[in-house]
């Protein structure tokens, strides 16, 4: 093959790359399109229900709120209390001991209220694990050369600042970015218009998933499950709204007898108040 065989093969064959990327990035804007309408619609819908919901059933849901609050902070001293009680040491809730030991003890997550429309307490376990994943991920240690080290370093600053200030999403959107590795791979494209095509259908793709993310974190919440609900019932009248009132009312009641029976259980085990902190001695006077 001559020289100039050569040249016609690596230009049909840069042609062919650059159409193959265009057909690959018309699918994803499509792609991203149908998702970002389908997320404003069922989010549109879903507030407008939560507004709704507001209207008819704040009462409840406050008082439904207040007693799960309340049932969390009970389990966690029952607990404590047994512990204290299995060492053989007082419990005082301001020494720093037990309240180092109290956020071990926390349940950040029960099983969801269903009929709840607002969000309850996150779950702690799952954040610990992204951040494990995105540590892995962008690791300055794993990037090959000065400028994927860079790149990783920057990356895990701000996985560190999103994780220490509890931003989830923000956790969800840098597990989107490329990886070091994909980024060394992506500079070492030669031909201008490929690589800029190739960022732009990575770019795209990167925000389809974030949007499809965004999509599920949105029916999770209560609110849009209440609102399925609703949809599959296929009725919007008062009796709609009087069996959800009912079933808030039995969820108040549950709750009630938990949090009745944690008191009674926490009352049966330290019926003396032994687990309770030491009172100072009065000194004698003279």
């Amino acid at each position: 093959m001559t020289n100039h065989d050569r040249a016609l093969t690596t230009t049909k064959s840069t042609s062919q790359q650059l159409r193959d990327l265009q057909e690959q990035f018309r699918i994803a804007r499509e792609e991203l399109r149908l998702a970002e309408a389908q997320l404003a619609e069922e989010q549109a819908a879903v507030n407008a229900f939560r507004m709704h919901c507001r209207l008819r059933l704040d009462d409840m849901v406050d008082a439904v709120l207040k007693l799960y609050t309340t049932k969390q902070t009970l389990i966690t001293r029952f607990q404590l209390i047994k512990d204290a009680h299995d060492l053989g040491i007082p419990y005082d809730d301001e020494h720093p001991f037990w309240q180092t030991v109290e956020e071990d003890h926390a349940f950040h997550e029960e099983n969801i209220e269903e009929l709840v429309p607002y969000h309850l307490p996150k779950d702690k376990a799952s954040e610990k694990r992204l951040y494990r994943q995105l540590v892995k991920k962008f690791h300055p240690d794993l990037a090959n050369g000065a400028m994927t080290a860079d790149y990783a370093t920057s990356m895990m600053a701000a996985v560190n600042a999103a994780y220490e200030a509890g931003d989830v999403q923000t956790l969800y959107d840098l597990a989107g970015e490329l990886d070091p590795q994909e980024m060394e791979e992506l500079a070492h494209i030669e031909t201008r218009e490929i690589r800029q095509l190739r960022e732009k259908l990575l770019k795209c793709q990167r925000r389809r998933r974030k949007v499809g993310r965004q999509l599920l974190t949105l029916r999770e919440e209560n609110t849009a499950k209440l609102w399925r609900r609703a949809l599959v019932l296929e009725s919007d009248s008062e009796n709609w709204w009087d069996e959800v009132r009912r079933d808030l009312g039995q969820t108040v009641e549950r709750l009630s007898d938990e949090v009745g029976h944690l008191q009674a259980l926490i009352e049966e085990f330290d019926p003396e108040g032994i687990t309770a902190a030491d009172e100072p001695e009065e000194e004698e006077e003279p």
